[in-house]
């Protein structure tokens, strides 16, 4: 696995869209704004190996690949060659290189610290956002991919593979290494970018914040900040300070995001119901998300149409309740058409009164079972359109 300066490269979820209303005085905006661009010119210079000339550099040891004689000094301690006061280093071991040089990434990466890495849902949604073009961080499809590996903390921007050393009996040590004046600069302008972007994100009239789109805003930034967490750690193990990088807490967003749902009003609008019993079924499941299916002036609705029919059989004694349903979640001021759900039930009785009074039971069934997984998947991928 052969890596260079620039593999681990990426600054992360900048908006090139400054569409939304800034809350904060139009200088702090324009403050941020311009701190924000000014770091992403640094990234693309420092991750392009573009030092600008003056700036001091750590002296590296040229890598060497070796096999058999003595084990090198660095396989026991990377620090023998990489000075401790400039470098951040580790070793891995394994069968073959590609192996070896893994562990030792895996092994520079526990150096900050396991709870760095971010959870399987927090990179999901930002590679989302990524490939979505939500956020617009290169049309380079490789970069692409390299900024969503950095967010999983797997593999951490700026890290490099130095040497390589083959036992000759079955066993390849690699040492993987930072810069550490490079790493501070790297992860501390990310969180710049970052926090732009979270108040990109957050910046909003109440009718926008009090809707789906904002708590998907919300969570987003929620997540944008626990990413920003896993930066500090990582600028902090480096020996830099994080007291004047502004970092805030993923937990507020998320209580944020959180509490807009709590006020979001969904009514349910059934047709042709009995007794109200699909309604209810339906407003069971949005109750179970937290969203409120009782108040004035609902920004969403959930219609349901419900066909209902008497169907025989010749030669079947029992007779027979069709239910044919369609249910969209609709956007009232939009009008858009948000998540489409629909179902077929048919059940057989000896009399009608009973066929359809089972039937509707079981369409109540069909509605716990099937609907809820198909809310909450909906919830998750919801990701705010600029």
């Amino acid at each position: 696995m052969q890596l260079s300066n620039k593999v681990f490269c990426g600054f992360v979820l900048f908006l090139v869209s400054f569409s939304l209303y800034s809350q904060t005085s139009p200088q702090a905006a324009q403050d941020a704004e311009a701190a924000a661009r000014e770091a992403l010119r640094r990234l693309d210079a420092t991750l392009g190996g573009n030092v600008s000339p003056g700036t001091p550099q750590a002296i590296v040891q040229p890598a060497q690949i070796a096999r058999g004689g003595s084990q090198p000094q660095w396989v026991s301690d990377p620090y023998a060659v990489y000075d401790q006061n400039h470098f951040i280093a580790a070793v891995g071991s394994g069968s073959n290189r590609d192996e070896a040089e893994s562990r030792a990434l895996g092994s520079l990466v526990a150096i900050f610290g396991q709870t760095i890495r971010s959870d399987f849902a927090v990179v999901t949604m930002y590679t989302e956002a990524v490939n979505r073009g939500v956020v617009n961080v290169s049309e380079n499809t490789n970069v692409r991919d390299q900024i969503s590996r950095a967010a999983s903390m797997d593999n951490v921007i700026g890290a490099q593979i130095g040497s390589i050393w083959d036992s000759g009996r079955g066993t390849i040590h690699a040492v993987a290494y930072m810069d550490r004046a490079k790493t501070i600069s790297i992860y501390s302008d990310l969180i710049i970018v970052n926090n732009r972007n979270i108040d990109l994100l957050t910046n909003m009239s109440d009718t926008e914040k009090n809707s789906l789109d904002g708590f998907a805003r919300y969570r987003l930034a929620s997540q944008i900040a626990g990413i920003n967490t896993n930066y500090a750690a990582v600028v902090t193990q480096a020996g830099g300070s994080t007291s004047a990088l502004n970092l805030r807490s993923a937990d507020y967003f998320s209580l944020e995001a959180a509490n807009i749902i709590r006020n979001i009003t969904v009514t349910v609008d059934v047709s042709n119901d009995r007794a109200n019993r699909v309604q209810d079924a339906f407003a069971r499941v949005l109750n179970a998300e937290n969203l409120r299916t009782r108040g004035n002036n609902p920004r969403y609705t959930l219609e349901v149409r419900l066909d209902v029919n008497e169907v025989s059989f010749p030669g079947n004694a029992h007779i027979f309740c069709r239910i044919e349903g369609s249910a969209n979640l609709i956007d009232n001021h939009t009008g858009a058409s948000l998540l489409p759900f629909s179902f077929n039930e048919r059940t057989g009785h000896t009399t009608y009164a009973n066929a359809e009074a089972a039937a509707f039971l079981n369409v109540e069934r069909l509605i716990a079972q099937r609907y809820p997984a198909l809310l909450r998947e909906f919830l998750a991928s919801l990701i705010p359109a600029f």
